[in-house]
């Protein structure tokens, strides 16, 4: 044989072997399925990070709704706290209304207006009370005035006086009402500024 052949023949021969051993390679791999080591694994891992993502999510419920009831209940002792507060100043309230409708019973009884409506003698009627404590019994409370001090001027002074002191409490309580009230309004808006309703916390 020449070489040339005995080539030919050999080169023949190998390339039956690589077809050959390619095609069972290729039979081989086709007929077994390719088994991934991980996947059961990935799978478990998967299902366990579902199951404690969902028991995270209500944990995380459970303290919100937790906090909300921690909440509520500071809520509720802070507008208890605020209410007594109000309580007692609407109890003071209450007194100096109460005082100012029995002051304005003494001067509706009085049955005539001040003696000086316009503030042009503030406290006349004191001062007069004040003279006739002084003055003689019969004789005038003023040089160039008459004015006898006697038993029915010294009444009508004295209700006069009375009706100028009530005027005067009058005015000093409605400027305490007006102090009350304010500060019922204050502690009103500062628990609402301070925690507001239970929404502002959900």
């Amino acid at each position: 044989m020449k070489s040339n052949e005995i080539f030919i023949i050999g080169g023949a021969i190998l390339a039956a072997i690589l077809l050959f051993k390619g095609q069972a390679t290729s039979s081989v791999s086709r007929s077994i399925p390719f088994i991934y080591p991980f996947s059961n694994l990935l799978g478990k891992a998967e299902a366990q990070a579902l199951q404690t993502l969902g028991s995270n999510i209500e944990t995380l419920q459970s303290v919100k709704q937790s906090n909300l009831g921690i909440a509520q209940s500071i809520l509720d002792l802070e507008r208890s706290t605020a209410d007594v507060k109000i309580s007692q100043i609407q109890t003071e309230l209450d007194k100096t209304q109460g005082y100012i409708g029995s002051q304005q019973r003494i001067v509706a009884s009085s049955g005539f207006p001040s003696l000086a409506p316009k503030g042009g003698w503030q406290n006349e009627a004191q001062a007069l009370l004040r003279k006739f404590s002084t003055a003689q019994k019969g004789s005038s409370l003023f040089p160039d005035f008459k004015l006898i001090a006697n038993q029915e001027n010294f009444g009508i002074i004295q209700q006069q006086a009375q009706y100028e002191i009530a005027q005067q409490n009058i005015g000093k309580a409605n400027e305490m009402v007006q102090r009350q009230q304010g500060e019922i309004d204050r502690l009103n808006e500062e628990y609402q500024t301070r925690f507001g309703g239970i929404s502002r916390y959900g």
